[in-house]
């Protein structure tokens, strides 16, 4: 019995000694002191930036995009970790990344934000676990938007011309609404589209992933169906062309 509580004593020490070694590795040296520095009292900053007219977003920051006439980036999280988020403009391309090591260690209920106001906004791409709003209608001549992977959620209200939603790889949700003259959708992961509150003439569309998709067309609905994911769709479009060859089906809803 007494050796086999000195085992499971030595087992546990050498447990809590690898879990120690391993945090201390991953954040590296250079950033040994991130690893431990508290996130700080919520407060919220103004950076200057130039004008930009794309967005890429990284990491675990939300992203709130809103109206106004002259570019604008204010940043809202914990004091001593909002020097770490990096929001630079280099070819009329806004980039957000946390630089911050060891972000997996600490308090999540405490958010890293960043707000934007854009008048041109061309495209956006993302590739983290933040989340992506439009509190309020936003107008557009066109937009762009890929996930390259990530898990967050997005909710946006727009306006434009051509709107296109593509999602490569992640678990993004998609809540779209607004209206646009020409919608253009790729899914190909494991995230669904919700986009029937978004009115669209045109509508082109490609399920090629496991969750569903849900669209408005009111004149022309074209649809490619290659996995297990429906499409939902309202209108009545009097052109409507589909190509199924997976399990998926094409469904009205109205």
């Amino acid at each position: 019995m007494l050796k086999k509580i000195k085992t499971n004593s030595y087992l546990s020490m050498w447990i809590y000694l690898s879990l120690g070694m391993f945090i201390l590795s991953a954040c590296g040296p250079e950033r040994m002191d991130d690893c431990f520095t508290p996130t700080g009292p919520e407060v919220e900053i103004e950076r200057d930036i130039s004008p930009f007219h794309s967005i890429e977003l990284y990491n675990n920051i939300n992203l709130v995009i809103e109206p106004g006439i002259l570019p604008r980036l204010r940043l809202k999280g914990g004091k001593n970790l909002l020097s770490s988020i990096k929001t630079d403009v280099n070819d009329s391309t806004l980039t957000l990344r946390n630089l911050a090591s060891c972000n997996w260690v600490r308090d999540y209920r405490r958010e890293l934000t960043v707000y934007v106001t854009a008048p041109v906004l061309r495209s956006i791409r993302y590739e983290g676990s933040g989340d992506l709003t439009m509190p309020e209608q936003l107008k557009f001549d066109s937009l762009n938007v890929n996930v390259l992977g990530g898990g967050g959620s997005f909710h946006l209200n727009i306006n434009t011309e051509r709107l296109g939603l593509f999602l490569h790889y992640g678990t993004v949700d998609f809540n779209i609404k607004g209206k646009a003259v020409i919608t253009s959708v790729f899914a190909n992961s494991y995230g669904p589209f919700y986009c029937n509150d978004l009115t669209s003439n045109i509508v082109y569309i490609r399920n090629s992933g496991t969750n569903d998709c849900y669209v408005s067309a009111r004149h022309i609905l074209e649809v490619e169906i290659t996995s297990v994911g429906n499409i939902y769709y309202t209108g009545d479009p009097y052109q409507l062309k589909s190509n199924i060859t997976g399990s998926g089906k094409l469904i009205k809803t109205d």
